[in-house]
């Protein structure tokens, strides 16, 4: 199944930059020296209505910088299952542009983050079928955006929280100890 810990990481990393998401280290050491201004700028201080989006997205980064790869898999289904929440919102309430870009942030989550960190290799049947599931998922998506429907978005949201569920168990079952 997600046995690369490698993979499920820089598949997170990947998501992240595809969706804007990037970690603030990880924007700044991209950064050149050359577009890194000399001089603080006093008045580059977010309005006070920001304040509370820079903190949560510091508690994100934090959390993403200290997470385990199970941890990275579960944020991904998070990720996914709030934007296809907010597509089915969207949609019902006519706005197409905010719908169209909730649904190709949920494909982006599912085929670039948990389907990329698949290890199909080493996570045998399992792997090769949730392989399937996301491709699967992704095809559902694909039609309720051209048809603009809530059913296929409301069927993978079921289907990735299944998912979730038994991946949160698999995080919270007791491991046996190692034989000597």
């Amino acid at each position: 199944m997600y046995t690369n810990p490698r993979s499920s990481a820089s598949a997170y990393a990947k998501v992240g930059r595809e969706t804007g998401a990037l970690p603030a280290a990880q924007a700044a050491a991209s950064a050149s020296p050359q577009t890194a201004p000399a001089q603080p700028n006093p008045g580059a201080y977010l309005p006070v209505g920001n304040a509370a989006n820079a903190y949560a997205k510091v508690g994100l980064e934090t959390g993403v910088v200290a997470a385990t790869p199970h941890q990275l898999i579960v944020m991904l289904y998070e990720g996914a299952e709030l934007a296809l929440k907010m597509a089915i919102r969207h949609m019902n309430e006519g706005d197409v542009a905010k719908k169209s870009s909730a649904i190709s942030k949920a494909s982006t989550i599912i085929s670039d983050g948990l389907r990329a960190a698949l290890d199909l290799q080493q996570g045998g049947e399992i792997a090769q079928r949730l392989d399937a599931l996301y491709d699967y998922m992704n095809q559902r998506l694909q039609l309720a955006h051209l048809k603009n429907q809530t059913d296929p978005v409301e069927e993978v949201l079921g289907l990735l929280q299944e998912l979730h569920g038994a991946w949160n168990q698999i995080g919270t079952a007791p491991t046996a100890p190692l034989a000597a």
